[in-house]
């Protein structure tokens, strides 16, 4: 008889008495690695977890170290003076973090690494145009009447970008807008020949390495890059307001790399393998080429003798600034910067332990050696 379609009712079908007897299991064998390792999972969730304090607790500790009037203390004690890396006044900076840590139990070390600084050894900018004076520009930032910081402000670093290459170039100057690769290809497309000229471009848009290597790419031998009043003077000055004043100058570093630029993507600890400061300086993260910041009080005065064609709208400055023009000259800039250091960095570590967990806070500071 054959088998019953699907859905079909049929009485003659046969149907078991009983079940199926069960499939023999096989035999269990405990394997005792899976089972540490499940066991040792177990055991780390319930330390991280149960046994840790919760995160307010850790709030509270901190919290509970000092109040405001402590917070504006240690802010006055490490700014009194300008502590860059590399010298005797961050070498005091550094004793004061240390102090202050110690005194709240909170075990600390400073721990010595060689790494690449660069330091502005000698600069200087000139501009000239036909039927021209000489401007020799100061460099300086000015300081204000009743400023807290005036007695010390000779220590202050002289402005410059760090890790810019040294030399000298005189050379007619091109305005670039912000600096950006396409406003390099805007330039060509007017016809303006970038090589061998001075780029003069305003902060902004994209970060000051990216500003200087730009103009490297585009052919320029050196690099000035100002502070336009548009974007950070369109409100009262400090110290009456926030915005920069008309000597101020942005600083900083034009290194594209993570860490000291002599031992790329690796720690630099004692004895470990490094580039030469010539490799290191020669690689593609640093500009290549020499290159300052100026006031935007200095920029207006190059880009008012810049001639050639009128620059585009969204190139302008803000109201009531002359028109920007694209250049090249006829102001020529004469810039020199030569630049130098190797020093030595610190690493302070604080380690505090709670309960079973270990937190760790790394704040970097350095020393002159």
């Amino acid at each position: 008889m054959p088998p019953p379609q699907d859905g079909a009712h049929d009485s003659a079908a046969r149907v078991p008495l009983l079940p199926p007897p069960a499939p023999r299991r096989a035999a269990v064998r405990l394997r005792p690695l899976p089972l540490l390792i499940a066991a040792a999972f177990a055991a780390s969730y319930r330390l991280l977890f149960h046994l840790a304090p919760a995160p307010s607790y850790y709030q509270s500790l901190l919290l509970s170290l000092g109040s405001n009037d402590t917070a504006a203390a240690h802010l006055h004690a490490l700014t009194i003076r300008p502590h860059l890396a590399g010298t005797g006044a961050n070498a005091l900076a550094a004793a004061h973090v240390a102090s202050a840590l110690s005194s709240h139990s909170f075990p600390t070390r400073l721990t010595s690494y060689s790494v690449l600084l660069s330091y502005p050894a000698h600069r200087s900018l000139s501009l000239s145009a036909p039927d021209r004076d000489t401007v020799l520009f100061a460099l300086k930032q000015e300081t204000y009447a009743g400023d807290p910081y005036d007695a010390v402000s000779d220590e202050a670093v002289p402005t410059f970008l760090a890790y810019a290459a040294s030399g000298s170039v005189t050379a007619e100057a091109v305005y670039a807008n912000y600096g950006r690769a396409e406003d390099y290809a805007y330039l060509a497309a007017r016809g303006v020949n970038v090589t061998g000229k001075v780029a003069v471009a305003r902060y902004g848009k994209v970060f000051r390495g990216d500003i200087v290597r730009n103009a490297r790419d585009a052919g320029a031998a050196a690099a000035v890059i100002y502070t336009d009043a548009k974007d950070y003077a369109a409100g009262k000055a400090f110290p009456d307001g926030p915005w920069m004043p008309p000597t101020g100058v942005q600083v900083g570093s034009t290194f594209k790399g993570v860490g000291d630029p002599t031992t790329p993507m690796w720690p630099s600890s004692e004895g470990c393998e490094r580039l030469s400061v010539a490799e290191a300086m020669s690689s593609d993260d640093m500009p290549g080429i020499p290159a300052l910041p100026v006031s935007w009080m200095d920029g207006e005065t190059i880009l008012q003798l810049i001639g050639g064609d009128v620059a585009p709208k969204d190139w302008q400055g803000g109201d009531g600034a002359a028109a920007y023009r694209i250049g090249p000259g006829p102001a020529v800039l004469n810039l020199t910067y030569i630049v130098s250091g190797f020093f030595a960095v610190q690493e302070l570590d604080m380690e505090t332990w709670k309960g079973q967990r270990k937190s760790s806070f790394l704040l970097f500071v350095v020393f002159f050696v």
